[in-house]
């Protein structure tokens, strides 16, 4: 069978890549030029047509009453109701109500991306003589791009490592291991908890995909047994350990807002009320720095809806890890007895998995009109790019399972 067409897809892969693009760039536009070309490289969740999954109905509702609000000429922010917020995104998390004392809302614009910035920032003043953010392996590659404006270094452990060096800010991911879709096991989380906690470590905890690691289980349970699994699994060790921590969460994928990115909670988790007056002067200083004190509409929006209907907010959360939940058997039921049978066990959940890709693996996946992203050596999948089709989607998985491993 002929490859031209593949080689021609990698050699323009090569030029962009000459060009500065990032790997996740390079597959957005070669999709793009391929009219028959399957998207596996995007970052959002698709439907059963490997189209984008519709935005939040709830939130879109929401932005538009707040749009025909704000016809004042003045500055306006969620101050008045930023309580009452705090409240629902703990109640959202299955976190008590019992520890809402210990904890304070920040909400960083630019979803999660910029709440996880303001963590890293946040940390990076409340844990003196930093010199690098300590990140897993196969972790998101943004990171690094983070610690460079922070003028920080960056040192990378095995996944699966707890951090436990002097001058090192561990930055962990509170789901599945974005990239790789690895779940941590509650072992090794309460064991980074008790280590920060006896270093007087402040922790960032990275929380993109709430409940994603346990959607398979909405065939036999309910939503808010699986939001419960989530919180014990990934973040009870360290209210536990009393280990104080930034986690940095993104309502993006759990509520489908890609399109409208509203605000990034970040909910900070402080044990020790002596400390309160010091911390909050911190974070208080780094929201003023960021300029989100002034909210952009949607930002508005979407603290509202979490206070006034964050029941329709969650129907969607559940209607996506649905999504997740379907596809991944699918992905199960036709990878058995192939090189990706393990990425499909209960260790693995989530958006993405990245084997190891053959030398050879591009050419011969491009050449099928399928876009992963190619990056180090591995093949980055979104598992909701599976088509509906039972045929397309066996085929489809054949030609991963070839060439990957």
């Amino acid at each position: 069978m002929s490859n031209e067409f593949g080689e021609s897809v990698r050699k323009e892969s090569t030029r962009l890549k000459e060009s500065g693009m990032d790997a996740n760039q390079i597959a957005g536009v070669l999709v793009k030029n391929d009219k028959a070309g399957a998207n596996y490289g995007i970052g959002i969740i698709l439907d059963e047509k490997g189209k984008p999954a519709a935005s939040s109905s709830t939130l879109v509702n929401f932005a538009k009453k707040e749009i025909e609000a704000s016809l004042e000429g003045e500055y306006k922010n969620s101050n008045a109701i930023l309580e009452s917020v705090k409240k629902a995104v703990l109640a959202w998390q299955r976190i008590p109500e019992a520890l809402a004392p210990k904890f304070k809302l920040l909400l960083p614009s630019d979803a999660g991306s910029g709440s996880l910035q303001t963590a890293l920032q946040a940390a990076l003043l409340l844990n003196q003589g930093v010199t690098a953010l300590g990140i897993e392996e196969l972790g998101w590659p943004a990171y690094k791009a983070l610690a460079k404006v922070a003028r920080v270094g960056v040192k990378e452990f095995s996944q699966g490592s707890v951090i436990d060096e002097k001058n090192i800010l561990p930055v962990y991911q509170a789901g599945p291991m974005n990239t790789t879709g690895f779940v941590q096991n509650l072992a090794t989380l309460s064991s980074r908890a008790k280590t920060a906690s006896k270093n007087g470590t402040w922790v960032v905890l990275d929380r993109a995909y709430s409940g994603f690691e346990f959607a398979r289980e909405l065939n036999t349970s309910s939503y808010d047994d699986v939001m419960r699994k989530s919180f014990e699994l990934q973040i009870k060790p360290f209210l536990d350990a009393n280990t104080p921590f930034l986690m940095a969460v993104s309502p993006t994928k759990a509520f489908v807002t890609f399109a409208l990115r509203p605000c990034g909670f970040l909910l900070v988790f402080n044990p020790d009320s002596s400390k309160d007056k010091e911390v909050t002067a911190i974070l208080n200083t780094v929201i003023r720095a960021r300029g989100s004190s002034f909210e952009h509409v949607v930002t508005r929006a979407f603290a509202k809806a979490m206070v006034n209907d964050r029941a329709g907010l969650e129907r969607e959360h559940q209607a996506a890890l649905g999504r997740l939940a379907a596809v991944e058997k699918q992905w199960k039921t036709l990878a058995q007895g192939t090189p990706l049978e393990a990425q499909f066990s209960e260790r693995y959940a989530g958006l993405f998995r990245n084997p190891k890709v053959k030398e050879e693996g591009p050419v011969n996946i491009y050449n099928e009109h399928i876009y992963p992203v190619f990056s180090d050596g591995r093949c980055r999948l979104n598992v909701t790019g599976l088509p509906f089709d039972g045929e397309l989607a066996k085929k489809h998985v054949t030609v991963f399972s070839q060439y990957c491993v």
